[in-house]
């Protein structure tokens, strides 16, 4: 099994060392139409601003949903809407300071300063996360931040709306509803729209074709394995009191699928679900995972230490694998920046005797190569042992 690990490493090694490949595609925004508009940009640049002024310079973007919008090509003043992850992503695709995103959702904050980001790019947390009120924008507040680009959450229709009527340039993003829960494409997707706003191609590539070569190594080591998938269970949120369940046609399905374990509460129902204890114990799952959206750990299931509800009976509290989903650049439950490593993180959880690495050393090589960044022991512990604190500012109603 150790043959998997060397292929894989090969291959990311090769991956590197070649930025030749297939252009990420996306539905709305074809590869000619990017290049076209960012040569344009350019030579608008040259003859008629000098380089320092480049943010001046605007491009025509397609975003998620469709629409063409003129944006800058170098925005001084970002605000991300409610799509999450988005500035981390962000960050992934330009590798910015940061400076220049001026307000986040408080969701994005509470895990962009718990997390490896913070450590990368210290100016985001000066980002204000006070402009939003449940699903809807404060508009009198985002205008008074004076945003040259809003990155808004497009997921349902007319979400963007109160920022077109209000004049803001925005960009609608997709998240859930991308890619029906396929989170490389829906990254893939995020991408296509930052490389009108900056992103590096070439590394936004390469963190894609990484992680396809990941799922495809990972998936052919599988294939040859007879020992029975493990039952696993996404615990999403637990704000309100509420038990969140990752169903199907989501991320959850997906990653679990590409790494070798069944997905019991994906043939239930789709999206995100609030269940009862009852509906746990009839799953109950050899492995449960826990998202950086709830403040709950491993460690107060163990102790039977929540009122109301009795963990002590289900096999993966029994069997000890209950496990706290890491955080590096942002959450890895969604798409980010880090999504080969959830690969192979949660292969190794799901077959500890079949992939056989130290997710250590796989953390300190991928940061090095993707973000220039050598990590200490302390810092790779930070990404695989998050703060209760990162789930801070989320609530199920998101």
């Amino acid at each position: 099994m150790r043959f998997f690990y060397k292929a894989v490493v090969a291959a990311l090694i090769l991956l590197t060392a070649c930025s030749c490949g297939k252009k990420p595609e996306s539905p709305s925004v074809s590869d000619q139409s990017v290049s076209d508009q960012l040569a344009s940009a350019q030579s608008a640049s040259e003859k008629s601003a000098p380089a320092k002024e480049s943010s001046a310079v605007s491009v025509k973007a397609v975003d998620m949903i469709g629409r063409e919008v003129e944006v800058p090509r170098h925005p001084q003043r970002i605000i991300t809407d409610r799509i999450l992850p988005f500035p981390s992503t962000y960050f992934t695709a330009t590798h910015s300071s940061m400076k220049e995103v001026v307000a986040m959702h408080p969701a994005s904050k509470s895990a962009a300063v718990n997390s490896m980001l913070n450590i990368l790019a210290p100016a985001v947390s000066n980002a204000a996360a006070n402009l939003y009120t449940g699903n809807q924008p404060n508009i009198e507040d985002v205008m008074a931040l004076n945003p040259d680009l809003v990155f808004a959450y497009a997921d349902e229709a007319g979400l963007i709306d109160p920022y077109i009527k209000a004049g803001i340039t925005a960009l609608g993003v997709r998240a859930a509803s991308a890619a029906g829960g396929d989170a490389l494409e829906t990254l893939r997707g995020w991408f296509s729209v930052l490389a009108y706003t900056g992103g590096d191609e070439t590394e936004m590539r390469a963190i894609i074709e990484e992680g396809e070569t990941v799922k495809q190594r990972i998936s052919a080591a599988l294939a040859g394995y007879s020992k029975p998938k493990p039952r696993a269970v996404f615990i999403f949120s637990t704000s309100g009191g509420n038990l969140e369940i990752a169903g199907g046609n989501f991320f959850s399905e997906y990653w679990l699928k590409h790494t070798g374990a069944d997905d019991p509460a994906s043939q239930d129902f789709k999206g995100r679900k609030v269940v009862n204890m009852e509906q746990l114990y009839a799953w109950d799952p050899d492995i449960l995972y826990i998202t950086n959206f709830t403040s709950l750990m491993p460690e107060e299931v163990y102790a039977n230490a929540i009122d109301g509800q009795d963990w002590s009976s289900l096999k993966a509290v029994r069997e000890r694998r209950v496990y706290k989903i890491p955080l590096g650049i942002y959450r890895w439950f969604p798409p980010s920046g880090d999504a080969p490593l959830m690969f192979k993180w949660l292969a190794q959880k799901n077959h500890p005797e079949l992939f056989i690495y130290s997710m250590e050393a796989e953390i300190k090589d991928y940061y090095q190569r993707h973000y220039g960044y050598a990590l200490s022991d302390e810092e790779v512990s930070f990404i695989l042992n998050p703060e209760a604190a990162a789930a801070a500012g989320y609530k199920t109603s998101y």
